[in-house]
């Protein structure tokens, strides 16, 4: 079974298995390659598993990208595609050109996400701040995509485009996430019970954000 070994100061092993398949291994520095390998061989049907699991997810990407999208992730659900100009976001539906494959309307497809993004998440974390009593200075649309926000000492909330995938309340945790880093820049006990005072159920919606950084995954959106 093939593998690469990433080594760091870390003091346990771990296994994960990338988009594309690919074996990792993060290992302590010193640690002899014979307890890797036999880490592996434990661990055979956990990777068996996942690696079926990505190589599934892998080909249904590439079969989506290969052909023109009939529906597109957008607010929690997946919105219908229409080939009706003006193209955008109208209605609630996307309309975007005919006979192009989802791999070559992904550039504008960013763009227009991002134009979504900033015309619904910014008024919606303002408003969020006011009606909380959070003080922030302002908020901005990004392309990050590890990260679904960020807050900055500055108090700037930063929110990813592809958030604008998420549904609603999936939104709002994020939001109040970042609203909360404006009081405690760490992710302490303090942090998440001040999380917790807004959103009760914040660890239900933070493993839902798992299922959205998927779906974007397979529909290509996640670059």
């Amino acid at each position: 079974m093939e593998y690469e070994i990433i080594r760091s100061g870390r003091k346990t092993l771990a296994l994960t298995i990338e988009k594309d398949g690919r074996l990792i291994v993060r290992a302590p520095y010193r640690l002899p390659e014979s307890r890797i390998e036999e880490f592996i061989r434990e661990k055979s049907d956990w990777i068996e598993k996942h690696s079926a699991a990505a190589s599934e997810r892998t080909a249904l990407r590439s079969e989506r990208l290969s052909k023109p999208p009939y529906e597109l992730p957008l607010l929690g659900k997946l919105s219908p595609v229409s080939h009706q100009k003006p193209y955008g976001y109208i209605d609630g539906c996307i309309h975007l050109p005919e006979n192009m494959t989802l791999e070559a309307l992904l550039p504008y497809l960013r763009k227009l996400y991002g134009a979504i993004a900033k015309e619904t998440l910014i008024p919606r974390t303002y408003s969020a701040a006011e009606r909380m009593g959070f003080k922030i200075t302002t908020v901005r649309i990004n392309s990050a995509k590890t990260r679904w926000g960020s807050c900055s000492a500055q108090r700037t909330i930063n929110l990813s485009r592809m958030l604008i995938a998420a549904a609603p309340e999936l939104i709002d945790y994020v939001i109040v996430h970042e609203l909360c880093h404006t009081v405690h820049m760490d992710h302490s006990p303090e942090f998440w019970q001040l999380v917790g005072k807004y959103i009760p159920d914040f660890k239900e919606r933070r493993e839902a954000l798992k299922d959205v950084q998927k779906l974007l995954s397979e529909y290509g959106l996640d670059k």
